[in-house]
């Protein structure tokens, strides 16, 4: 392997024609310099420079490997400053995972804002309740509801967010409003599957203690949306984000079951792997969302 500071200094002595004046335009030595070019010699193994006490000239072989020199060398600068523009530019795909419900619902709306104002940047939505490897998948951030302690993501709170029992209207006309919690029980329940696990042990503290009942239903998905779906035509109780189902709540489509309980919290998260120079379009993302989520998208 060539160590390529001293193929920059070989260049620079043939620019100079002076291998003292070469180095101190890199900050060598003479002393340093010199070793450096006969390190490259030994690696080429070839001799480049014919050295004597007035002259320095290139050798046949050393005027060959000049050109590839200096090729690689423009090579690499064109290379450096494509990542730099990678940096700063506002341009490009990024690969945004989140929740299925979010992502159609409200994430992708919220967006639109970015899409309009940065239109060299492409957004490529990756829609999933499961859990999305962003290590084993081209994702650079994922929205997530949670982010479990033994991550080794970056994780950065966008809003403070809460489960919540909901029915339709249509629901309640037909099945009755559940007079307790523990009244689920014997009502249709949606369930949602999570991560490949059944997620049917609903909890929530209310009158004064925590409770928590097993629950069953006639449907289940792994589709946060169809479960949205279904409680919106009135197919049973669903355990949703509160995220996913606000608007519902405010248009009355949907009822909150139990509005003076404390839910589990569901706080949403903004994930993405460690990285010590993300791109500028990933920044700018983050500080969008960031943002529109504290200035209440919820």
């Amino acid at each position: 392997m060539l160590h390529f500071p001293d193929v920059q200094l070989f260049i620079r002595v043939a620019e100079l024609g002076n291998i003292s004046a070469a180095g101190r335009a890199l900050g060598l030595s003479a002393a340093a310099a010199s070793a450096a070019l006969k390190r490259l010699e030994q690696r080429v193994e070839s001799q480049l420079l014919e050295r004597s006490t007035r002259s320095l000239r290139l050798t046949q072989a050393g005027e060959d490997f000049l050109t590839y020199c200096v090729q690689a060398g423009q090579a690499l600068d064109e290379g450096l400053a494509a990542l730099k523009r990678g940096r700063e530019q506002l341009s490009g795909d990024i690969h945004l995972g989140a929740p299925s419900d979010l992502g159609r619902d409200r994430l992708d709306s919220l967006l639109e804002p970015f899409r309009q104002r940065h239109p060299q940047v492409r957004l490529v939505m990756h829609l999933s309740d499961g859990l999305i490897d962003l290590y084993r998948n081209p994702i650079d951030l994922v929205l997530r509801y949670g982010l479990s302690e033994d991550s080794n993501l970056v994780g950065r709170k966008l809003c403070d967010n809460r489960r919540v029992l909901v029915a339709a209207p249509a629901y309640l006309q037909q099945h009755g409003h559940p007079e307790s919690f523990q009244a689920l029980a014997g009502c249709n329940c949606i369930c949602f599957y999570r991560n490949g696990e059944l997620f049917n042990r609903w909890r929530l503290f209310h009158r004064g203690q925590q409770q928590e009942i097993t629950v069953s239903g006639d449907r289940a998905a792994d589709d946060g949306a169809l479960v949205r779906k279904w409680a919106l035509e009135g197919r049973g109780i669903a355990y949703k984000s509160q995220l996913d189902v606000q608007g519902d709540l405010d248009a009355g489509t949907l009822v909150d079951l139990f509005p003076d309980a404390i839910y589990d919290a569901s706080p949403l998260y903004v994930a993405y792997p460690s990285r010590r120079y993300p791109p500028a379009r990933i920044k700018a993302l983050l500080v969008y969302l960031d943002g529109v989520f504290r200035a209440g998208a919820t």
